[in-house]
């Protein structure tokens, strides 16, 4: 059996379906970066997540600043001679082939918060590039 289906019952799935596809499908052009909770006490930080080369060429990190920290470094983890795993600076320029990422991750490369200045705003990583663009991303807090 057949029924009638009327054009406002139409309308409503597609408006429903339109939300779902907004909602559930949206991308974020700025890779997250995010941090684990630390005491207010702590005067350092890791920040992990991606960095994304967001331009169509080749460009550079030519600095990283954070509205709550006085320093923020690149780093990377190598194993010495001796097989310690160390931690080690990564100097800019950094180099970015175009839509290049940039894998932030414990044990890995990562961003190194440096000497807190303050605590009461949401913290945001300043990226400088070689071209004069800025982008700003937020931080996210995530539980351990």
């Amino acid at each position: 059996m057949l029924r009638k289906v009327n054009s406002t019952n139409i309308g409503i799935l597609l408006l429903i379906q339109v939300n779902l596809f907004v909602f559930c499908h949206k991308t974020n052009p700025n890779p997250s970066l995010w941090t684990f909770p630390v005491p207010d006490v702590a005067k350092t930080t890791a920040v992990y997540g991606m960095i994304q080369n967001p331009f169509g060429k080749e460009v550079s990190i030519v600095s990283l600043e954070s509205n709550q920290y006085k320093t923020v470094e690149l780093h990377t983890m190598e194993i010495d001679k001796e097989g310690i795993k160390r931690m080690r600076k990564i100097d800019f320029p950094v180099l970015l082939q175009p839509n290049e990422l940039i894998h932030l991750e414990r044990g890995g490369t990562h961003l190194m918060l440096l000497d807190k200045q303050n605590r009461n705003e949401k913290l945001i990583i300043t990226i400088q590039y070689s071209n004069g663009k800025i982008e700003k991303q937020e931080v996210e807090k995530k539980s351990l």
